[in-house]
């Protein structure tokens, strides 16, 4: 096997490191060791096909191992050093590999160099091991990720959540991450640069969404970050839109919501552009209020603060200009919400939106090496006369960028994804 990283390229994510990656993944389990008082117990996948698997992202960041079947112990209490980390594997089973592809598993003894551990046991035997375990535990509790907590509640143990544990751990990317997080962005980039000068020609938005999205998967293996959203005209006032089969009329504004991952790490952007190329009056004047609103809140952005605080902030600054530019000069609206329609930043990781579980991150302060987006939106139907004539549409705005929380404020990671109305326009 000449090399192995590439081979396994779907079911082992090396970050980029290659010979490196086990030392990686091997420092992320220490310090998570080092967190715990008890057993900890992590089982792998939430959902698997043939084709497509979504790993849990905890054991995804403790392993980076993707793909199904598969256990991580780490045992602060052990008394031999190989017994602080165990993974089970299930045993090789060619003719799942002929159908889907090469998988880790035993008998297979290379693979301890390739994923760095230097115990690994069949999973068959994890029933057997873990009972004979926890009769011998001193702990009078163990810990678990949702995945396999209630099989193990089974043992009428106490089973404590680790996620809570976990995510203080993988919500601040490394500089390993923070690079392929900055390449996430180039992808992005350079996607929506392609499609901005061809946006009059898509007649419609499976066509848009199909282009945008192939322009990315041709630059990552790992694919999308999440389905994109291609939302023309009043569709984009769904925020969730899904459907993606309207046409495209020139007159429309056209909401983009995409991004990809780059092997570990997701990146999500917004762009709101007009079909025909340019903004009509009230579509700039509305388009510049969410982009002010954008700008205020990047300003505001900075470690120790709360983006449940930062947030607030900016909503206000957004309804305060809206009255100020838009109602005070005769508009009128009709909104399907008050003030606040969605969260305004959220947590981008190894999984697009981290810690969105419980969202007890919201109210918790920033820390350096955090990535959060900034996504100011306005949704529903304007109505304004500007220069003797009247506009009146229905109007879906949100431009998002992903922001790197600093000391002393934040780096825009997306600076070079275009959303200045000039700029869009030429």
């Amino acid at each position: 096997m000449e090399n192995p990283f590439e081979d396994y390229s779907q079911v082992f994510l090396s970050c980029g490191l290659g010979n490196e990656a086990p030392l990686f993944y091997a420092k992320r389990r220490q310090a998570h060791l080092e967190k715990l008082d008890s057993l900890c117990v992590y089982a792998s996948v939430q959902s698997e096909n043939s084709r497509r698997i979504c790993q849990n992202p905890e054991f995804l960041y403790l392993t980076g191992i993707n793909q199904s079947g598969a256990i991580l112990v780490l045992d602060p209490l052990a008394k031999n050093q190989s017994e602080r980390e165990i993974l089970f594997l299930p045993e090789k089973n060619r003719k799942k590999e002929f159908w889907n592809g090469i998988r880790l598993g035993l008998p297979d003894t290379d693979i301890k160099d390739l994923i760095g551990f230097e115990t690994i046991l069949p999973i068959k035997t994890f029933n057997a091991w873990f009972k004979k375990r926890i009769a011998n535990l001193k702990a009078k509790h163990i810990f678990s990720n949702e995945v396999i907590r209630r099989k193990l509640q089974y043992y009428k143990l106490n089973v404590k959540d680790v996620s809570k544990i976990h995510l203080e751990q993988r919500v601040v990317l490394e500089p390993e991450r923070i690079a392929l997080a900055r390449k996430a962005q180039e992808i992005a980039r350079d996607a929506f640069l392609k499609i901005l000068p061809r946006i009059y020609v898509y007649k419609n938005e499976q066509v848009l969404s199909a282009e945008l999205e192939c322009l990315m998967l041709r630059q990552t293996s790992t694919g999308l970050a999440f389905p994109s959203i291609v939302a023309a005209g009043k569709n984009a006032c769904t925020l969730h839109y899904s459907k993606r089969d309207c046409p495209i009329e020139k007159g429309d504004l056209i909401l983009l919501d995409f991004g990809c991952r780059y092997n570990a790490v997701c990146c999500d952007i917004s762009r709101t552009i007009p079909a025909s190329g340019k903004f009509n009056p009230l579509q700039k004047l509305l388009y510049g209020i969410v982009l002010d609103t954008q700008k205020f809140h990047e300003k505001n952005v900075k470690a120790g603060l709360t983006l449940k605080e930062l947030g607030k902030k900016a909503w206000s600054f957004l309804e305060k200009n809206l009255r100020e530019r838009f109602t005070r000069l005769g508009g009128k609206m009709k909104r399907r919400y008050i003030g606040k329609p969605h969260g305004i930043s959220h947590l981008i990781g190894d999984i697009v939106h981290e810690g969105a579980q419980n969202k007890d991150y919201l109210k918790k302060p920033l820390r350096p090496g955090m990535l959060i987006s900034n996504e100011p939106g306005l949704y529903g139907h304007f109505e304004l006369e500007i220069g003797g004539v009247l506009y009146s549409e229905h109007i879906g705005i949100r431009i998002e960028d992903d922001l790197l929380v600093t000391e002393k404020g934040c780096e825009n990671l997306s600076v070079g994804i275009l959303k200045e109305i000039e700029a869009i326009e030429e």
